[in-house]
Order: structure tokens, then C-alpha cells, then sequence
């Protein structure tokens, strides 16, 4: 029994014809993952075609292909066994080539799709009965692309980065887990069965909310502060999000002297949100920024609504030797929120360098 086969094409174009003959041989003894990659500048040889030849192994459980594989399946597919399917700046012919591919995968688990430069592909289709784990990055900027179809019935956990595609179809009922970075929109009806939220969006991404969008099973939500306007999305989020208990919020690396603009005014929420009121109970901020005063406000504010807080938890980087300026104004603010009259008597405050 063949286990793995993991291969790195170099620029030797006669290379493609043993390895599909390496391969087919390595199919015979069951395989159960292989590897395919390229090793040099992707301009400097022709593509590596996958086609429906190489679809044909039943024991194969895992595989990975590279830049410059050009998938090419005109005809359905046949991996029974595989769970575990990377692409990874693969090349495709059509739209046909992907449904095909996936289509004969009846027990695929987990997907990662990485895309940068693609011109053949209109619509990416994902229809996996069986799938539990998807993750896409895409910054692919062509014209000629409209979107993601996915129809995953069994997904549980999601990851999504830099989509700025203008449409994106999520049919997940049962999924418990999103991690949403960098695109464009977001239907937010599609993740409301989760209970693990993660948005890393800037000002210029959105949230659409449809009319009634509740997420009833959500309990840990984590929001990136990097933007301007972060805080809005944040009080949407307390509004929509009635049984939260865990509230992270994740500040910037280093900021920015114009970090800090002026003009931006948080709209609160018109009343206390629910999960304030009875379930939040652990709020942490990582990289709080001591000077920001929408942060302060919105620190405030959950402090002094929060009834079932237990535990906030502040963290900042290290101040350098000579900073007094900013372990003052740490020391400042620290100061006013230890003095913020907390709705909740049980809370413990903790301030700690990261």
C-alpha cells in the first residue's frame, strides 16, 4: 500500500508525463494522499492538467494541488474515500471543472480554496452534502467573475477572507463557526446559526442585515477594532445577538498617529441589548488603545450595562523604557474605568501587558 506521494515539479515540461504515469502506478497500490506543487516561477513552465484520468482512486483520502494545476474534468469524478481537498491557486477550465470535481467526492469533509489570478471561472460551485470545514481566500480581482455558490447542508465550521466578488450564496443551516475577514458583504442570514462569530471587516465591508436577523444560538462574538467605525458594527451585533456571554474585541498591532479621527460618533444602542442585561459574562479587549476615546466610551458603556459581568480583561503591549507619557495616560484611563459604577457587583477587572 502506497501511503503518500508528495511531488514538486521543476521547470522539466516532460516531467508532467512520468509523474501522471508515477501517479496512476501509486493509484494501484492505494494511495491515500497526494501532492502536487510547483517549485519555480509559475511563468517559466506550462500548467501541470488534472484531469478526469486522475480522478479515479478510491482509497485516496487527501488532496493537495498547487499553483499552475490546471484542473480540467469535463466528466464527473470518482474519489470515494477522499475527506481532505486543498486548492491552493489551482487553475480551472470552466465552472464545470469545479462542480465536477466536488461532485465526485461523496465524503469530502474539508475544502480550503486559496484563489489570486483566475479568468475561466464565472461562478465557483460548491455543492458538498457532506462537507464540515470550508476555507476561502480569494483576492481575485477579474471582471468576468460573479461569485460563490455554496450549498453545504452538514458545514460547521467557516473561514472567509478577501472576497470582493459581488455575490456570495451560503446555504449552511447547521453551521456552528465563522471567521469572516476582508469582503465586501456579508448576507448575514446565512450565519445566524452560529454560536462562535469572528469579523475582521473594514468601514468600506458591510453587513446586511435582513429584517428579523437574530442570532439566537451565538454566544462568543470576537470584533477587530482596526478600523474607524468598528463600533457600529459592534452595536448591531449586541442588538442582534440576545444569549452572547463571551464579547472579545481585538485592537491594531501599533496605531497610527491618524489613527484617532475625528467625526466619527458611536450610535449606541437605543436601549440596554439583551445579552447585556442577562447573559454577557466575559469581556476581553486585547491591544486596548489607552487613548482612544471611542474605546473608553465603549468600555464604559459595557461596564455600566453589563448586569452578569464577571470578568474584563484589559491588555496592551509593553511600554518602552522612557514612554511616560504613555504609561500616564495608561494609568489615566485605568483610573476611570476602575471608577466607572458597574452594573454588575461580581465584576473583576484585569489590566495585564501582553
Amino acid at each position: 500500500m502506497a501511503e503518500e506521494m508528495n511531488y514538486r515539479f521543476g521547470s522539466d515540461k516532460a516531467e508532467a508525463v512520468d509523474v501522471v504515469h508515477w501517479i496512476k502506478t501509486a493509484f494501484a497500490l492505494h494511495l491515500r494522499t497526494l501532492v502536487l506543487e510547483f517549485l519555480i516561477y509559475p511563468y517559466e513552465v506550462d500548467e501541470f492538467i488534472f484531469t478526469s484520468s486522475l480522478c479515479t482512486c478510491d482509497t485516496l483520502e487527501t488532496l493537495k494541488l498547487g499553483s499552475l494545476i490546471l484542473v480540467d474534468i469535463p466528466a464527473r469524478g470518482s474519489m470515494k474515500s477522499l475527506k481532505t481537498l486543498h486548492l491552493i491557486h489551482a487553475f480551472y477550465t470552466n465552472d464545470e471543472s469545479i462542480c465536477n470535481l466536488l461532485s465526485g467526492c461523496p465524503r469530502l469533509e474539508e475544502l480550503v480554496v486559496e484563489r489570486s489570478c483566475e479568468y475561466s471561472v464565472k461562478f465557483f460551485t460548491i455543492k458538498v452534502p457532506s462537507l464540515q470545514r470550508l476555507r476561502i481566500y480569494d483576492d481575485n480581482d477579474e471582471d468576468e467573475f460573479v461569485g460563490y455558490v455554496i450549498d453545504t447542508p452538514s458545514l460547521k465550521y467557516l473561514e472567509i477572507g478577501y472576497l470582493g466578488c459581488p455575490q456570495f450564496s451560503l446555504n449552511a443551516p447547521g453551521l456552528l463557526a465563522a471567521y469572516i475577514a476582508r469582503v465586501s458583504n456579508v448576507i448575514s442570514e446565512s450565519l445566524v446559526s452560529v454560536r462562535r462569530l469572528v469579523l475582521n471587516v473594514s468601514t468600506s465591508m458591510t453587513i446586511y442585515p435582513p429584517t428579523g436577523c437574530i442570532f439566537y444560538q451565538l454566544v462568543y462574538l470576537q470584533i477587530y477594532t482596526h478600523e474607524p467605525g468598528w463600533y457600529d458594527l459592534l452595536t448591531w451585533m449586541l442588538e442582534h445577538s440576545p444569549k452572547l456571554q463571551v464579547l472579545k474585541l481585538v485592537g491594531k498591532y501599533r496605531i497610527k498617529p491618524d489613527y484617532h479621527v475625528l467625526g466619527w460618533e458611536w450610535n449606541k444602542p437605543k436601549s440596554v441589548p439583551e445579552c447585556l442585561l442577562s447573559h454577557l459574562e466575559t469581556f476581553v479587549w486585547r491591544r486596548y488603545d489607552w487613548k482612544g476615546e471611542k474605546e473608553e466610551e465603549v468600555a464604559t458603556y459595557l461596564l455600566k450595562n453589563a448586569r452578569g459581568l464577571k470578568n474584563a480583561t484589559f491588555s496592551t503591549g509593553p511600554i518602552e523604557p522612557g514612554q511616560l507619557d504613555k504609561l500616564k495616560q495608561r494609568r489615566r484611563t485605568r483610573k476611570k474605568l476602575d471608577g466607572v459604577l458597574k452594573a454588575s457587583n461580581t465584576c473583576h477587572l484585569v489590566y495585564k501587558f501582553e
